[in-house]
């Protein structure tokens, strides 16, 4: 039978990274990845996509980018973990490719490219994208603040990695990523969760709406 395939997704300083590393421990026979990555290839691609020098990239190059990506994720790691029935639980999705590429870089344009490459992924559909909700300025502050703090000392390494180039675009660029998240989700069965509250009761509402549906 197959398994269930769940998105979780957020803007920047939502709280994805860490609900994520929440549900690894709450769910140990789940298959967890992220987007763009997932892979070796896939995760070379992502390099690519948050380098400096993709910094100018237009939302097309952007797109084919991480669909290029997804292609790939989706064929070495989601499907055949899906079909072994295995719960796959992916940090973003299409979503997010919706969300800031189409809304975020302003290319309506590209919806209907955006609706053929989404064909390419087959039956490789998600059965729910639970979205992590909180205003485009307070994620802003979070991210900023986080990734300034002084690795740990009893850390040995940071997986904290530097601001990249969407990290760093204007409020207006995230403010616009929030609705396009909110105008992709009228069409996809999906949860809102207020990401607004502390950690320890979004990281407890996420677990339980995952429990409700998944199939171990």
């Amino acid at each position: 039978m197959r398994g269930t395939f769940i998105v979780l997704e957020g803007g920047e300083g939502a709280g994805k990274g860490a609900v994520r590393k929440f549900l690894e421990t709450e769910f140990p026979d789940a298959v967890f990845t992220r987007e763009p990555g997932g892979t070796p290839l896939a995760e070379k691609i992502r390099a690519v996509m948050i380098s400096p020098e993709a910094t100018n990239a237009n939302a097309q190059t952007q797109m084919a980018l991480v669909f290029a990506s997804r292609l790939e994720h989706v064929r070495a790691k989601i499907l055949p973990a899906l079909q072994a029935g295995k719960a796959v639980i992916s940090e973003r999705f299409d979503s997010s490719t919706y969300a800031y590429q189409i809304h975020g870089q302003e290319a309506p344009y590209l919806k209907p490219l955006f609706t053929e490459f989404r064909k390419l992924l087959g039956e490789t559909v998600p059965d729910l994208y639970i979205f992590l909700d909180v205003d485009a300025a307070v994620g802003l502050t979070r991210v900023i603040v986080n990734k300034k703090k002084e690795p740990s000392r009893t850390t040995v390494q940071s997986d904290r990695e530097p601001l990249d180039h969407f990290e760093k675009r204007s409020l207006a660029f995230h403010e616009r990523v929030r609705m396009g998240y909110a105008e992709f989700f009228k069409t996809v069965p999906h949860v809102i969760v207020d990401a607004s509250r502390p950690l320890e009761v979004v990281q407890s509402e996420v677990s339980a709406i995952i429990r409700k549906c998944i199939r171990l």
